[in-house]
C-alpha cells in the first residue's frame, strides 16, 4: 500500500502510514452470453470470433482471457502497477498473485473487461488422470487432464504429449539461430524429493535467465551440444568479442565460438529437430504410474536419456569433424552462454507473438497454476500450494511446450494466463496477500499486511469512525462495516475495507515461529465467509513504509516534518541532510523487549539488536529501534556523511532478512 492514498490530510509520525490502491478504467455491462460479458467472445471448438478478447470453455465453465501473454504489454504493466514482471511477460509466482489482483482491481473494482473474479488456473493435489505421483502424494506429469492448463492443452487444444503450443518457435540471437523459449537439459544432477534416478536434473532457460530441477522419466526439453575448446583453429575474437562464427574450417557456418569461455557450441540452438544422428521412432516412458510411447524427438524436444544417446551418436557421426561433443556440465555453462550473447533476463526477444486460435500469445513454456480443493473443479479459487520440497515452497505449474505438468519453485519466473468461472462467486475471495509494503508474499506476526481479491467489502473506508476502537478508544478493531479477517483461525486488526484490498494487522500470538509455514487467511463479509487462502508465514516479514510505493516514510528530528522530495508533497517534503538523524518507519521487524500487547493502541519495545542500514551503499549508524505504534517501528538513522545528492536506496537487514529494494530516501546537502 502506498502512504499518500491513505490521507491526503497532515501526516503525523505515529499511525497515518496506510494507503490502498484504486485503479481506474472503464465498466463493461454483462450480456447474455456464457461468459456474460459485454466484449465478443470465442467459444473452444467452435468458429473464432475476430478480436474476441475472451474465450469460452465449454469444458470446464470458465472463461479465458484470449491473450494469453497480456503481462508483456508494457502499457498494461504501466496501468496495472505491477512491479516484477520481466519484458517478456514472464514473472515469479508473488507476481502473479499481485497480476491477477491487479486485474481485478481495475476500473476502481469494476475489474479488467468489467469482471473482478479473475483467477489463476487451478490444480486438484490428486489427479489420477496423470502419469506420476510425487514423494508426497501430489500428481505430476503428462496426460493431466483434471487440471485447469492440463484440460485446456488436451482437451481444449487438442494437442498430445509431448506436443506443444508453438513448435516452430525460435530465435536467432547473434550468430546462434533456433533458440527455444524452454528448458535444456545438463549433465548435473542435484538430487531432490524423487532421488537422483528421476529428480534433481539441473535444466536452464534462456528465456527465463534462471535454472530448475526437474524430473527426467518424461519430461522433454533441448539439447545445445557443446565442445570444451576449439574445432580446428578457433576464430578471430575482436576486442571485448562475446560470441563469434566460425568461418573457415569444418565448422564454418555451424558452429559459434565463445571468446570468453573458449567453448564451441553448434550453431542451431536445436540442431536436434533437422538432424536425429539416426536416433529415430519411439520409446517407452517410465513413470511409476504408467508407460507411455512417445516419439523420442518431438520437434528437437526428448528425455534426458535420448539426449545423451543424442550426443553419443553425434560424436560417432563426428560431427564437424569433433568427436568431443557433449552435453552443458551444468546451468552455470549456460548461464555463461546466455551473458556472452548478451541476452538479459525476460528478453522480449524469445516471445512467441503468433497466435493458436481463439488464443494469442501462448508461450511454449511454463505457466503458473496454484492448488484447488480437492473436491471442487476448474471453477474453484485457489486455496493454496503445492507439497514443498524440503524447505522449499512449491507451487503448481504446466508446460505448454510438451503438455507437462509438475510443481515448482515459486521464484520460477512463468507466464500468467487468467480466467474467470462462469458461475459467479458472491462471497469475498483472496487472490493476493502480503507484506502491506515491500509487498512479498509473505506475511509475520504483528505486520500490517494487504489482501486483494474481490467482493472482500460492500464500503470503503479506513478505521476512524466514533466506537471503532472499542468503549474507551484502546483496543484495535476486528470488524469494520461487518468486514472480519482471521489469520490461522484469530482474528486480525482491520484497518482498510473495499471491495477489492483490506489491510490488516496480524495478530502477534497467530503464527507459527519457526520454521516458516503455510497459514489460512479467511475474509468473511457480512456473515459470508469466502474460501481460506494459504500465505507463506515466518517469523520476519520486513519493509519500510513508503509514501508513493519508492520515497520511504521518514521524517526530520525533531521538527517530525516529513522528508522526501520538495514536490512529493509542496509545502511538507524537504530533502535530508548528510550528517542529519531523520526517523524511519518500518513494518514486520519482529518481536521486542516488550512483549507486544494483542489489539491495543500502545506498544512499544526494542528490537534486540539494531538493524543495518545502508543508504545509497553506505553504512548509516542506527540510534535506536523501537516499535512505537500498532505494527509501526520507528529507526533513528544518520544519513551518511559523504552521502551524495539525489534519491538513494535504503535498506534495512535484520536477522538476515532485506528490506524491499526499492525504497529510495531523498539527500541534498
Amino acid at each position: 500500500m502506498d502512504f499518500d492514498e491513505a490521507s491526503a490530510g497532515r501526516r503525523n509520525y505515529g499511525l497515518a502510514v496506510f494507503l490502498w490502491l484504486i485503479a481506474t478504467g472503464g465498466i463493461a455491462f454483462a450480456q447474455s452470453n456464457p461468459c456474460h460479458s459485454s466484449q465478443p467472445i470465442s467459444i473452444l471448438g467452435s468458429q473464432t470470433v475476430a478480436q474476441a478478447p475472451i474465450v469460452f470453455d465449454p469444458n470446464q465453465n470458465v472463461c479465458w482471457l484470449a491473450n494469453a501473454n497480456l503481462a508483456a504489454d508494457a502499457a498494461m504493466q504501466a496501468t496495472l502497477g505491477v512491479s516484477g514482471i520481466n519484458p517478456n511477460g514472464s514473472m515469479d509466482f508473488a507476481s502473479a498473485q499481485k497480476w491477477v489482483a491487479a486485474l481485478n482491481a481495475f476500473g476502481k473494482g469494476a475489474g479488467y473487461l468489467g469482471h473482478n473474479n479473475w483467477q489463476l488456473p487451478v490444480t486438484a493435489m490428486v489427479d489420477k488422470t496423470c502419469a506420476d505421483t510425487g514423494t508426497f502424494g501430489g500428481s505430476f506429469g503428462p496426460q493431466c487432464t483434471t487440471s485447469a492448463l492440463g484440460n485446456l492443452f488436451t482437451e481444449g487444444l487438442g494437442l498430445v504429449f509431448p506436443g506443444s503450443v508453438a513448435p516452430i518457435f525460435s530465435v536467432a540471437v547473434g550468430p546462434m539461430h533456433n533458440l527455444k523459449e524452454s528448458y535444456y537439459w545438463t549433465v548435473q544432477n542435484n538430487g531432490g524429493t524423487s532421488g537422483t534416478s528421476n529428480g534433481g536434473q539441473e535444466v536452464f532457460s534462456f528465456s527465463a535467465g534462471i535454472q530448475a530441477g526437474v524430473t527426467i522419466n518424461d519430461n522433454y526439453f533441448y539439447v545445445l551440444p557443446m565442445v570444451a575448446g576449439a574445432i580446428g583453429t578457433a576464430p578471430v575474437c575482436p576486442a571485448g568479442a562475446g560470441v563469434v562464427a566460425y568461418t573457415s574450417g569444418p565448422a564454418a557456418g555451424n558452429a559459434v565460438y565463445d571468446c570468453k569461455t573458449g567453448y564451441t557450441w553448434a550453431a542451431n540452438a536445436n540442431l536436434a529437430a533437422t538432424n536425429n544422428f539416426g536416433i529415430a521412432g519411439s520409446v517407452t516412458t517410465s513413470p511409476p504410474g504408467r508407460a507411455i510411447t512417445v516419439p523420442k524427438i518431438s520437434g528437437g524436444a526428448m528425455l534426458f536419456d535420448t539426449a545423451t544417446q543424442w550426443i553419443q551418436a553425434m560424436n560417432a557421426g563426428q560431427y564437424l569433424g569433433s568427436s568431443a561433443w557433449e552435453m552443458p556440465a551444468d546451468s552455470k555453462v549456460l548461464q555463461a552462454l546466455s551473458t556472452d550473447l548478451n541476452l538479459t533476463v525476460g528478453d522480449s526477444r524469445l516471445m512467441w507473438t503468433g497466435s493458436l486460435e481463439p488464443f494469442e500469445n501462448l508461450q511454449p513454456f511454463f505457466y503458473w497454476a496454484c492448488e484447488r480443493d480437492q473436491l471442487g473443479t476448474s471453477e474453484s479459487p485457489c486455496i493454496g500450494y503445492a507439497p514443498p520440497d524440503g524447505s522449499s515452497q512449491l507451487q503448481w505449474s504446466f508446460n505448454l511446450d510438451s503438455g507437462f505438468q509438475p510443481t515448482s519453485a515459486v521464484i520460477q519466473k512463468f507466464f500468467v494466463m487468467v480466467y474467470y468461472p462462469v458461475t459467479g462467486v458472491s462471497g469475498p475471495v483472496i487472490s493476493f496477500a502480503g507484506n502491506a509494503e515491500g509487498e512479498s508474499g509473505i506475511i509475520a506476526p504483528n505486520t500490517w499486511v494487504e489482501l486483494k481479491g474481490a467482493n472482500l467489502s460492500n464500503t470503503q473506508r479506513m478505521w476512524g469512525q466514533p466506537g471503532d476502537f472499542g468503549p474507551n478508544n484502546t483496543m484495535l478493531p476486528t470488524s469494520l462495516d461487518g468486514v472480519s479477517v482471521t489469520v490461522n483461525g484469530k482474528a486480525a486488526y482491520v484497518y482498510y475495507v473495499s471491495g477489492t484490498q483490506v489491510n490488516i494487522l496480524t495478530p502477534p500470538d497467530a503464527l507459527p515461529t519457526l520454521p516458516a509455514a503455510n497459514v489460512n487467511i479467511t475474509v468473511t463479509n457480512n456473515g459470508q465467509a469466502g474460501p481460506a487462502f494459504a500465505v507463506q508465514a515466518q517469523p520476519l516479514s520486513a519493509s519500510l513504509f513508503v509514501f508513493d510505493g519508492t520515497h520511504t516514510v521518514a521524517q526530520h528530528f525533531p521538527s517530525y516534518t516529513d522528508v522526501g522530495p520538495a514536490t512529493l508533497f509542496p509545502g511538507l517534503t524537504t530533502p535530508a541532510q548528510p550528517g542529519e538523524t531523520i526517523l524511519v518507519y518500518a513494518n514486520g521487524f519482529g518481536p521486542t523487549s516488550t512483549p507486544v500487547v494483542s489489539g491495543s493502541l500502545s506498544q512499544s519495545g526494542s528490537l534486540a539488536t539494531l538493524p543495518d542500514v545502508r543508504i545509497g551503499g553506505l553504512e548509516a549508524a542506527v540510534g535506536s529501534a523501537n516499535l512505537i505504534g500498532p505494527g509501526l517501528f520507528q529507526f533513528n538513522v544518520t544519513i551518511p556523511l559523504n552521502a551524495p545528492n539525489g534519491d538513494l536506496k535504503i535498506v534495512a537487514t535484520y536477522n538476515g532478512l532485506t528490506t524491499q529494494s526499492n525504497a529510495v530516501v531523498t539527500v541534498q546537502q
